[in-house]
């Protein structure tokens, strides 16, 4: 994709990355930013939010941490 053609541009090959959001919803664009970078050779080992809207623990096998989990009851 352009978007992973960018990061290996940027030189994040064998590079190990935390993405970090400020609020996890649905997980798309944290899933598909994950993907890009794998598909440019980065080793994503963690996502990090602010607020975390749902109550995934993970986005394709990668940690998911959040300072507040605001996921309805």
């Amino acid at each position: 994709s352009a978007a992973s053609d960018v990061y290996k541009r940027q030189g994040v090959e064998g590079k190990r990355v935390i993405i970090v959001d400020d609020v996890y919803s649905s997980g798309r664009t944290m899933s598909k930013t994950a993907s890009d970078l794998s598909a440019a050779g980065a080793e994503v080992k963690m996502c990090m939010v602010l607020v975390n809207k749902s109550w995934d623990d993970d986005i394709d096998g990668v940690p998911l941490r959040a300072l507040i989990r605001a996921a309805t009851v």
